[in-house]
């Protein structure tokens, strides 16, 4: 009995000081890892919110980019940090539900190791050609991509990518015969796409669209379930006869698991705010991308299924993290 009372009281004196540090949080500033490069569309993101998320908690955020391995290295310092609130992780799909089934080995789990926050964002991706390329349609180009005489190749961020399997996903769909001309990152691939070395590349919108703003590019489709306003003369998969081609990227927060339930409510909270203020609106508005602002009990499930369907692919595709 008097063991059964001494573990009581240490349980009640724990969930004290758990309880006590939620109510405290946040007393320093917040990191936030990106885990990939500075300056891509990731990170410009997370910037824009934190700022406002900061504001809002009144602690600064501070960005910290880790990138490396498709975003695994980022990914697995927030995973091994302290469940305090104080590291948090701003990824885009590929950490999260693709890169665990293309490497031989991870450091850390998913499911296990990370606490979903909130799906900030759906990302589309937009299947392009240069502007001086002959196919002006996607009936053009399927025409030219279908059957044993294609030559049609395909640029990609990288094997194992998020580009990558939608492509990969349209050809399946739409019965495409075409190359995979991998490269290191979207920037390089969009290069070679101007100067006609590539035929056509699946990317997010918000890296294409300047490009086919200022006519450099041609969008030959979206991958959303709907067009996009930014790109409303583009049609969708689906109006192309290919609904199951339907696929994007999309960005959310994460914190270690086991980080407490009042911290996960307040960032969950903060972060839908920042995400439906109007400058933000307007700004995703203008990039073409689509807030979610997901509960943490939608966001747990939602990663899982889109590790399953992504990580089905990129087996299926012989995905190998470059």
């Amino acid at each position: 009995m008097h063991r059964l009372l001494k573990s009581a009281a240490a349980l009640a004196l724990g969930m004290a000081a758990f309880s006590a540090l939620a109510q405290a949080w946040p007393a320093k500033p917040i990191r936030l890892v990106v885990p990939f490069p500075a300056g891509g569309p990731v990170d410009q993101t997370a910037r824009a919110l934190g700022a406002k998320v900061g504001t809002a908690l009144g602690q600064n955020v501070l960005i910290d980019n880790k990138g490396g391995a498709g975003g695994l290295l980022g990914a697995d310092a927030v995973a091994k940090a302290p469940a305090d609130g104080y590291t948090l992780l701003f990824s885009s799909a590929g950490a999260l539900a693709i890169v665990p089934h293309i490497v031989a080995s991870m450091p850390y789990d998913p499911q296990k190791d990370l606490m979903a926050v909130t799906q900030a964002l759906k990302v589309p991706a937009v299947l392009v050609v240069s502007s001086a390329s002959p196919y002006k349609t996607f009936a053009e180009l399927k025409a030219a991509a279908t059957g044993p005489a294609s030559k049609i190749n395909y640029a990609s961020a990288g094997s194992g990518t998020t580009p990558h399997l939608q492509a990969e996903l349209l050809r399946r769909e739409a019965g495409l015969t075409i190359n995979h001309i991998p490269y290191r990152g979207a920037a390089p691939a969009i290069t070679d796409i101007l100067g006609g070395q590539v035929d056509m590349m699946m990317v997010d919108i918000p890296v294409a669209l300047p490009f086919i703003q200022s006519g450099k590019l041609r969008a030959l489709a979206v991958t959303n379930n709907r067009r996009i306003p930014v790109l409303k003369d583009v049609p969708t998969v689906a109006e192309l006869g290919l609904p199951k081609a339907e696929a994007y990227n999309w960005y959310g927060m994460l914190a270690p698991a086991r980080t407490p339930a009042d911290i996960v409510a307040r960032l969950y909270t903060s972060v839908g705010a920042a995400l439906h203020s109007p400058e933000l609106q307007k700004q995703f508005d203008q990039q073409g991308v689509e807030v979610v602002g997901s509960k943490p009990e939608e966001f747990g499930p939602f990663i899982a299924a889109e590790s399953a369907r992504w990580g089905a692919l990129a087996k299926a595709v012989g995905a190998k993290l470059d």
